[in-house]
């Protein structure tokens, strides 16, 4: 689909849809120079004089910093156009040598973001959004492609907060607030189903997950059991952490503890790999004999959900 050029320059891609303008699109560079008090109740409007309050109140206002912004974010924008022709490459030596002499500016960072998401460099690409969210807090645009990096990665936890942000700060009408809007609510609705939590206790029970698989990464397999029971005290289905047990109790040399733990995981899930290799290995053990591996058959707590759900994997915003 033909993109609409910024209905007040003629040349930029219009990327906004300007209110004092008849809801027609406007370029970012534009949407700066033009913004006044009639833009009250427009998220732009919102996310700018929120960004001039936090400066304020850390003492760190620069004038002439803020008179080259509208200058640089054109050229953030201009590289990311070419990119998004395909260019990607010029794209991203234009903002990299920005980088060079402007690390101080929210724009060039959410650039070298979305240059990242375009090559699929996901771990890349979400510190640059959280550089540009650090600069900038109310950065609507970075928290959601850090979401959609997050996404991508399968890392829920991190996908789940930045989407959550995205809606707490954004204007309800953008299309891409909607969107996060309805893919939480699709999360929330399959997170219910499968486990029977809420999102709140699901992002506690992960966590706590997150916590104990680090204690059994580094064999401390009383405070990893702890966790993982704990988070079978919130849901009892939950398949990994009856599989896990299992590779803490071999460790401890309790065989049949560890084969009742695995059998509790294939009976949730008859396919789950990560119990079929354990158990084998665990059968063959004597009594009282300990697992020796340093490697673990195991999978993270929320991949596995996400892997499920791949069609749920989000677009990226080129602002």
């Amino acid at each position: 689909m033909k993109k609409e050029l910024c209905v007040i320059c003629s040349d930029a891609i219009g990327r906004r849809v300007c209110k004092i303008n008849n809801n027609a699109l406007i370029c970012p560079v534009c949407c700066a120079k033009a913004r006044t008090v009639q833009c009250e109740g427009c998220i732009y409007y919102t996310q700018a004089k929120r960004y001039e309050k936090e400066k304020l109140s850390r003492q760190k206002l620069d004038e002439f910093m803020m008179k080259i912004d509208p200058e640089i974010n054109a050229v953030v924008d201009k590289a990311l156009a070419m990119a998004e022709k395909g260019n990607i490459s010029d794209g991203e030596k234009i903002i990299s040598a920005l980088l060079k002499n402007h690390y101080h500016i929210d724009m060039v960072h959410y650039g070298m973001g979305v240059i990242n998401l375009m090559k699929e460099h996901f771990d890349k690409a979400i510190p640059c959004f959280e550089r540009a969210i650090k600069i900038n807090p109310y950065f609507v645009e970075a928290w959601y492609n850090k979401a959609s990096a997050h996404q991508k990665r399968l890392e829920m936890k991190q996908m789940i907060i930045a989407y959550r942000k995205v809606i707490e700060i954004g204007e309800p009408s953008e299309p891409f607030i909607k969107r996060a809007k309805k893919f939480i609510k699709k999360v929330e609705k399959d997170i219910q189903k499968n486990s029977g939590l809420g999102l709140d206790e699901y992002l506690e029970s992960m966590t706590i997950f997150e916590k104990a698989f680090a204690a059994m990464e580094r064999m401390d397999w009383e405070t990893a059991m702890r966790g993982f029971n704990q988070v079978l005290s919130m849901d009892p289905r939950h398949v990994q952490s009856h599989g896990n047990l299992g590779i803490c109790y071999g460790h401890l040399g309790e065989k049949q503890k560890a084969l009742a733990a695995l059998d509790r995981a294939l009976e949730i899930d008859p396919n789950y790999e990560p119990a079929i290799i354990n158990r084998k290995i665990i059968s063959s053990l004597g009594e009282g004999e300990k697992l020796r591996l340093s490697k673990f058959a195991s999978v993270d707590y929320y991949k596995d959900f996400a892997t499920e759900k791949k069609s749920l994997l989000g677009k990226i915003f080129k602002r």
